[in-house]
């Protein structure tokens, strides 16, 4: 998709997002209740939101460990393959520690069914899942989902998420409309 084939619309402006990771910051750690955990984001949509989190949870009071992993389900397009894999993988052993897996969007439930799988044959003790959007009209398997920031429709960029890899560094998290001509 090309820039000037698509318009955006301000869907949940930078200070609300801000404002509900710090809410989901507090509820991470009261869900937690004191135990330590390694918060491992999903590349590449949710380093924005991972950076802020890890703030907030800072300012929470939780110093966490972080790790990225790097899925790929898209394949360059707008229909999951239902078939992720792992292009990039932990750095560290998580085996019996507690995950706190952190998504920039949870769509058809796939990959965050698939990752949470693979966590624990790694020997992880348990997996919580973050995500700051969520589409449960789309899901097409269950997975659930412990803290989730907004439940959103349509196409969205922003914060992270793209369209062919642009769009990420948004602050807001804006409605993709493509323009038919």
């Amino acid at each position: 998709m090309k820039e000037n084939e698509k318009r955006t619309e301000i869907l949940i402006e930078r200070a609300r997002v801000e404002q509900r990771v710090a809410e989901l910051a507090v509820e991470i750690v009261e869900g937690y209740e004191g135990k330590d955990f390694v918060a491992v984001a999903v590349l590449k949509g949710a380093y924005i939101f991972m950076a802020d989190l890890h703030r907030a949870l800072w300012d929470a009071g939780v110093d966490c460990e972080v790790d990225f992993v790097e899925l790929s389900s898209y394949e360059g397009g707008t229909e999951s393959s239902k078939n992720p894999r792992i292009t990039r993988d932990l750095d560290r052993d998580v085996a019996g520690k507690e995950v706190l897996v952190v998504e920039d969007i949870v769509d058809t439930g796939w990959s965050l069914d698939f990752l949470e799988r693979y966590l624990i044959q790694k020997g992880v003790t348990r997996v919580k899942k973050v995500a700051l959007l969520s589409k449960p009209s789309r899901r097409e398997i269950e997975v659930k989902v412990d803290y989730v920031g907004f439940e959103v429709e349509g196409w969205v960029e922003g914060c992270g998420l793209d369209t062919d890899q642009k769009g990420r560094g948004n602050p807001n998290v804006v409605v993709v409309k493509v323009i038919d001509e």
